[in-house]
């Protein structure tokens, strides 16, 4: 197995198998330049898939690889992403196009959490999407670039981009048994579409990898929940943990996006997860004074 633009592939690869392992002897490096003796292009924006052609994407993202060098334990990739919330789309949301800014959301589609039910969309427009562009960019990128998937932004995070912040803050407390059983559901689908998207991509044969740069010989995902930054220790614990470590459990390697000085209440749940291997703490606008 060989990638045109990383002719040492296998061998980053192992490097990065020994990371996971708690093996590597050294600290692993990101690190891309142009190539000198051509004119870089840059990386295309993911989120511009959403929506329109596919073939000019798919052309700047092989020119992207084309005249940049991927140093180190660089590989070079491209991520089939729609928005942060890609996945509350795949079980009914709709993504909305932001035409001045760089980020696409989704539109909350719930207005109660009363009997809901929530699944995998098999049938709908943007899982339909989504394997047409995974199908596309492999068709022309398997063995230069590797093709990876969107994370699942799972459990509160999805509820919060299906039926809205303040509802569900509102029904955690006023009626916590609803909330649990549509996070039952949203368990149940994000195991579902894990598995769809590491078949659509063969993971099994590229491995893959996360917005960081960071690669696997699996599965690999960044799991949060931006919404603990506005709960207790004790509804983390209760709400989202159960959900968090399924998730966890789900993959090969995962590292923990936490965000915010008003999350870090939750570290010590978090370290208790058992599977997951990395905390990457985000300090968060306004933390550090003007002399930092």
């Amino acid at each position: 197995m060989e990638l045109t633009y990383k002719p040492n592939f296998q061998e980053t690869r192992e490097q990065w198998t020994a990371f996971w392992q708690g093996e590597s002897n050294r600290p692993l490096l990101h690190a891309i330049q142009p190539k000198a003796d051509s004119t870089p292009v840059s990386k295309p924006h993911p989120y511009d898939c959403a929506f329109g052609d596919l073939d000019p994407i798919i052309g700047q993202a092989l020119a992207w690889v084309e005249t940049h060098d991927f140093l180190a334990d660089t590989i070079p990739s491209f991520m089939i992403t729609f928005a942060p919330d890609h996945f509350a789309a795949l079980l009914g949301a709709n993504i909305m196009r932001r035409d001045k800014e760089q980020t696409n959301w989704v539109e909350p589609c719930l207005e109660s959490l009363d009997d809901v039910e929530i699944s995998f969309q098999r049938e709908g427009k943007w899982w339909k999407r989504t394997l047409e562009c995974i199908e596309r960019f492999r068709e022309r990128c398997d063995g230069k670039l590797i093709i990876c998937g969107t994370h699942l932004q799972g459990s509160l995070d999805c509820l919060v981009a299906l039926y809205g912040t303040q509802p569900l803050l509102t029904d955690m407390a006023l009626s916590p048994e609803t909330v649990h059983q549509a996070l039952k559901q949203v368990d149940k689908a994000a195991l579902e579409v894990r598995a769809a998207l590491a078949e659509a991509l063969d993971v099994a044969t590229w491995g893959g990898m996360n917005r960081f740069g960071m690669y696997a010989p699996g599965i690999i995902d960044v799991p949060q929940c931006d919404l603990s930054c506005m709960i207790s220790a004790d509804m983390f614990n209760d709400f989202e943990l159960p959900y968090l470590t399924n998730e966890i459990n789900s993959c090969d390697a995962t590292i923990y996006h936490l965000d915010g000085p008003d999350a870090l209440q939750h570290t010590e749940s978090l370290c208790a997860i058992e599977n997951l291997d990395m905390i990457q703490w985000m300090p968060g606008e306004g933390y550090y004074d003007d002399n930092w």
